[in-house]
């Protein structure tokens, strides 16, 4: 049987500035829920960084994760985390469009080596996805 290395590594980073002190909390809490109690097990265990400061009404939120794995421990986790993490980030985007989303995330399993951007600015419901190719 042949083994499968995995690595994935993600970061997110969400801002806004002159927000309510309960749109910083829903929307941290948002994006924490759907990471913590995602059902793919690579979406969860996060390193999470509040820097939000509630008296500015300022949103400052940082996701980052790794995972690196010799032998993959969950193949179906691993062919569905690039949807699963666009379908949380979509939903972010779309639930929180007062705020600005970014960040990257890459995948690396089997045959597969996948690098993509993402963003969501201030007003969009919606996050746009741009693949990003090795330059040689």
């Amino acid at each position: 049987m042949e083994q499968r290395k995995l690595e994935i590594r993600y970061k997110i980073y969400m801002e806004a500035e002159d927000i309510s002190q309960s749109r910083i909390h829903s929307s941290v809490a948002f994006l924490k829920n759907r990471l913590e109690n995602s059902s793919n097990k690579y979406l969860k265990n996060a390193s999470f960084d509040d820097e939000s400061d509630l008296d500015a009404f300022m949103l400052r939120f940082y996701v980052e994760n790794e995972i690196i794995e010799t032998t993959c421990s969950s193949p179906e986790d691993a062919e569905s985390f690039v949807i699963d993490l666009a379908e949380i980030l979509d939903a972010a985007a779309a639930a929180h469009s007062f705020m600005d989303l970014e960040g990257e995330f890459s995948w690396n399993y089997q045959e597969e080596d996948k690098k993509y951007t993402f963003r969501s600015e201030s007003g969009w419901d919606y996050c746009d996805f741009t693949e990003v190719k090795d330059e040689m």
